[in-house]
């Protein structure tokens, strides 16, 4: 009796590292490719919002940033990459749906910091890109509001009932690795250590590949 538990056990802490390694992973790169979404955008918005680059049928008047087009290109596919690999392992609370309000939030940011404060530095409003503010932070504020109001009512998704049952076969040889409240905790740390080193990694990446340093000015 005494081996199957402790095969048990040792199951148990397998799937439990195993499924936090790519809860990290996964999270930590989300977070990287937001972070290089967010300055790619804002280094094309600073010579005006658009760029071109590569062999176009055009004279290119106003060439890209260097880097930045691999740069947003590769962030969303990695980004969509490491968002499904997040989105099935997630020990804890599971934040996949809350990538759509971090992207929009932090897109609609950029265009209401340069409507108000347009890259050429004049004291006009640039009303194109208020508007589209306004638009991405309600396609990405309304999202976050349901979100909250759902988990604040105790509905669960299909990724939580499929944590709880995976809470339930770590209990089912009598010795639990982690119960449910203290897994959730658990998780909740590791993805916002994970958050805070894939924004760190977005930055050195954004500035690895484009050449630049990031700054941020804010009013």
């Amino acid at each position: 009796m005494a081996t199957t538990q402790a095969r048990g056990q040792r199951f148990e802490t397998r799937t439990l590292v195993r499924r936090s390694i790519l809860t990290f992973v996964g999270m930590l790169g989300v977070s990287a490719a937001l972070t290089v979404m967010f300055f790619s955008m804002r280094a094309v918005m600073e010579i005006g919002g658009s760029c071109a680059s590569g062999n176009v049928p055009y004279a290119i008047t106003r060439p890209c940033p260097t880097g930045v087009p691999g740069l947003m290109i590769g962030s969303i596919f990695l980004g969509l990459i490491f968002l499904g690999v997040y989105a099935f392992s997630a020990v804890g609370p599971n934040l996949t749906l809350l990538a759509w309000p971090a992207l929009f939030l932090s897109l609609g940011w950029n265009f209401l910091d340069y409507g108000v404060n347009p890259p050429d530095g004049s004291a006009d409003v640039v009303w194109g890109w208020l508007i589209c503010g306004v638009v991405f932070v309600l396609m990405g504020g309304l999202p976050l509001i349901f979100g909250i109001k759902a988990v604040m009512n105790g509905r669960q998704t299909r990724a939580m009932r499929a944590r709880t049952s995976l809470v339930d076969r770590y209990s089912r040889s009598g010795s639990v690795v982690l119960e449910g409240r203290a897994l959730w905790r658990y998780g909740l740390l590791l993805q916002l250590v994970a958050i805070a080193v894939g924004i760190w990694a977005g930055i050195q990446i954004f500035e690895w590949g484009s050449g630049s340093t990031v700054s941020i000015q804010l009013g």
